[in-house]
């Protein structure tokens, strides 16, 4: 299995904690000062004849020049694996492993105990909890993921309700069709011990963008952005049909229809999360 060394919320359940966004194929990560800063560098990097907007051709003269760089091994076509260990995805996973250690480490030490990855799920439930009646069922599970605008389509919807329903069947132990507290902390300390690589009870940011769960999850995002791409059905993205994705995605941006893109257009998009077709 290829190593991918060096989203994150605390979702549904504790063992969701540690999947990695959806991949880039962009930028990078958007700096301190939120999506318009982001949406600045993004034009600058793009813009060639410095006029402060894209044209398609630059949009996708970038993108050109993005393929060639995920395409390391000059085959003409990306794979997810290409993706998945492309520089961008590393970096996104270093960023989102050391946002997540900071959110959940309490005392300051760069690095997560156990105990406070517990009080993390504990809040977690207790937020999911709604009735405060110290159980959850899957239909809260399920309605927590479609009120956090985690679904937008009925598809999306089926899928999630239908992850939720697996995760939730893994976490009540008893099989009485509720997750309790006890249930659910068990849960949050098994995925611990499962990041601590090192045993020694400090999950650092490596360790989660190291782990084995985290690897695979960035595989699965980069393979649904191959699937994504790849209009012929043969595995992988040439570069006609990364373009072809790109093209389409200036056309989404693009929202006044002409011909370009400035950066309030791009501030309000949501590539910059998803990766979804970006140059980069």
């Amino acid at each position: 299995m290829f190593r991918i060394v060096r989203r994150t919320a605390l979702a549904a359940l504790p063992m969701a904690v540690i999947s990695v966004c959806a991949l880039a194929q962009a930028a990078d990560p958007p700096a301190p000062g939120g999506h318009a800063n982001f949406a600045q560098r993004a034009i600058q990097k793009m813009d060639t004849n410095g006029d402060g907007r894209v044209s398609l051709d630059e949009y996708l003269a970038a993108a050109a020049a993005h393929f060639k760089s995920l395409d390391s091994q000059n085959k003409g076509s990306i794979d997810a694996t290409d993706l998945a260990s492309s520089k961008t995805a590393i970096m996104r996973i270093d960023h989102r492993a050391n946002a997540l250690v900071r959110r959940l480490d309490t005392a300051g030490n760069g690095y997560v105990t156990q105990d406070e990855f517990v009080a993390a799920a504990q809040k977690r439930f207790a937020r999911l909890d709604k009735n405060g009646d110290g159980k959850l069922t899957p239909d809260e599970l399920v309605a927590r993921g479609q009120h956090g605008g985690n679904t937008s389509t009925g598809a999306a919807t089926s899928k999630w309700a239908q992850a939720v329903q697996k995760r939730f069947a893994a976490a009540d132990t008893n099989h009485d069709g509720v997750v309790t507290l006890d249930e659910y902390v068990a849960v949050a300390k098994a995925h611990y011990a499962k990041l601590d690589l090192e045993h020694n009870g400090k999950v650092t940011a490596n360790e989660i963008a190291a782990s084995p769960a985290t690897q695979e999850r960035a595989l699965h995002v980069a393979n649904r952005f191959v699937q994504r791409m790849d209009t012929n059905g043969d595995g992988v993205v040439s570069q006609d049909e990364f373009l072809a994705a790109a093209k389409a995605r200036f056309a989404k941006i693009d929202k006044n229809g002409d011909g370009f893109i400035e950066a309030d257009e791009m501030a309000g998009q949501r590539w910059a999360g998803k990766g979804h077709g970006h140059p980069g």
